[in-house]
């Protein structure tokens, strides 16, 4: 089994667990699961075509885009794959990496409002990073306990690398 951090082009991440039998993929996300086969090439060029949790459908890729069933659109940026341990359940990676805030520009951390220990909300903001003379306001993704921090105010920093951890 492996572990994914996927980066979309509009700064969003997702944790993904895969799990590859033959030609099936059993993905797991925070919010959902999927058991995807692939069938084949499609009738045109880039074009695939998958049976999703028993569903087919056709998947068009073009320049970083996908297009499924010619109407959703995600631009995939990149994927990272995670380390995990020996025996760890599917829900323990996933859940273990929830708390990880990641930076979603590159740019240069202006200040951090909390230190390690502090008490946050889901939403509260933790630090501010500044990218092009604008200033981006970083916030919680869960509540939890500031575990650690992992950047310093003034550190340059690049999108996707980890800021704070919270528990």
């Amino acid at each position: 089994m492996k572990l994914y951090r996927v980066y979309s082009e509009t700064g969003d991440t997702y944790l993904m667990a895969v799990e590859s039998k033959g030609n099936v993929d059993k993905i797991k996300t925070e919010a959902n699961e999927f058991e995807i086969e692939y069938l084949g090439k499609g009738t045109r060029d880039n074009e695939y075509l998958f049976k999703v949790n028993g569903e087919i459908h056709h998947v068009f890729v073009d320049n970083g885009y996908v297009f499924v069933d010619n109407a959703s659109v995600f631009k995939l940026e990149r994927a990272t794959e995670l380390p995990t341990k020996e025996g760890e359940s599917v829900e323990e990676m996933i859940k273990g990496r929830e708390g990880e805030v990641i930076s979603p520009l590159q740019g240069r951390v202006v200040s951090i409002r909390v230190k390690e220990g502090d008490a946050v909300n889901k939403g509260q903001p933790l630090l501010s990073i500044e990218a092009m003379k604008s200033e981006t306001i970083i916030s919680a993704p869960v509540a939890g306990v500031v575990e650690k921090i992992l950047v310093k105010q003034g550190q340059g920093v690049k999108k996707g690398d980890t800021l704070v951890i919270i528990k």
